[in-house]
């Protein structure tokens, strides 16, 4: 019996999937518009014209790039498996909880910026829409000891939270040094302070 196996097809969501996987690391790289099209199709092993087959541009691929990379999950699950008896001890263990994941991730952080400075935050604000009830409900956990948090509103809760966060990378960032992934740094544990109690005695 003499079988002759058929040439295999290729997988258009294997293929996706590299493209995006190649994407991401080209932009983490190189910047969004120090990356060409003809570089992403030479990473992901295709030809040019295949490449386009699946996006028509590179505004399109950094869509699906941030789609599958966004941090807002990662952070969700960092929050929404925090616990504490208090507010003060719920943010702590946030704060603790976020920096461990962002350290283990940089490329988010990374990815965010590219984001920031190129699109003006439009993904960013896009994908928030699908997270936007389950933060709500970390910033209700927050405010549930009525004695202990002023009355301020969830929104103005959750910015000044993620705005702790993204400084304090930011900074990381511009100092040179990484945070420590193994217990709450000092600067963090300053700024959870500010965050707690401001900055007024």
């Amino acid at each position: 019996m003499n079988e002759r196996s058929s040439p295999k097809k290729p997988n258009p969501v294997h293929s996706r999937q590299e493209i995006i996987a190649a994407s991401h690391r080209l932009f983490l790289e190189q910047g969004f518009h120090g990356t060409t099209m003809r570089q992403i199709a030479k990473e992901s092993g295709m030809a040019l014209g295949s490449l386009y087959t699946h996006f028509p541009g590179k505004d399109e691929l950094f869509q699906a790039v941030f789609d599958a990379y966004n941090p807002y999950l990662l952070l969700l699950l960092a929050l929404e498996n925090s616990q504490g008896a208090t507010a003060e001890d719920l943010v702590r263990t946030s704060a603790r909880r976020m920096v461990n994941a962002l350290a283990a991730r940089p490329d988010l952080i990374k990815l965010v910026f590219i984001d920031v400075v190129e699109f003006q935050g439009r993904h960013l604000r896009a994908n928030y829409s699908d997270v936007a009830p389950r933060l709500e409900k970390f910033a209700m956990r927050i405010k549930r000891d009525g004695i202990e948090v002023r009355d301020l509103s969830p929104d103005s809760l959750l910015r000044a939270f993620f705005g702790l966060f993204y400084s304090f990378h930011t900074t990381e960032m511009l100092l040179g040094r990484s945070p420590d992934p193994t217990s709450l740094p000092a600067d963090l544990q300053d700024q959870v302070e500010i965050y707690l109690r401001g900055i007024l005695r």
